[in-house]
């Protein structure tokens, strides 16, 4: 009885093994870039590629200091791209900024902070950003050219 049970253990096993257990890598493409508002360049900002269709996948990049970025997906390598297709681009950059008030934590009196966006709000959204998207195959360069 006990070598039926580990064979069909051995045999389940053999069954599920192509189905993998980890999550799946997508094929990528490089997609890369420079954001500026108003000429200068933009750090700390998210860049976010939002499909147009059903072709591509999610994907996003956080901007260094010098406003440069590489986009990724969730499936994907790190700094690795996305799929092809077509994207609509929407781009946020908050900071944190004191409110003037103060509050107590910890018998410890501290400022309060609030978030708030340094570039307009219509970037913040894929319908309003006017920015956009086509990835192919190989390596993909849109610069984003941001103004107040």
């Amino acid at each position: 009885m006990m070598k039926q049970i580990t064979l069909l253990v051995v045999a389940l096993c053999l069954a599920i093994a192509p189905f993998g257990c980890g999550k799946k890598v997508i094929k990528t493409e490089g997609v890369s870039g420079v954001v500026r508002l108003d000429g200068q360049p933009l750090a700390n900002a998210t860049v976010h590629f939002i499909p147009a269709d059903s072709t591509g996948s999610a994907s996003y990049g956080k901007t260094n200091e010098n406003g440069e970025y590489k986009l990724q997906t969730l499936l994907g390598a790190a700094d690795a791209g996305t799929t092809p297709g077509q994207y609509k681009v929407k781009i946020e950059c908050i900071e944190m900024y004191e409110t003037g008030k103060t509050f107590q934590e910890n018998g410890e009196e501290k400022n309060e902070m609030k978030p708030r966006s340094i570039i307009p709000a219509k970037y913040n959204d894929v319908s309003t950003s006017g920015l956009e998207a086509t990835v192919v195959k190989g390596a993909n360069t849109f610069d984003f050219d941001l103004q107040k």
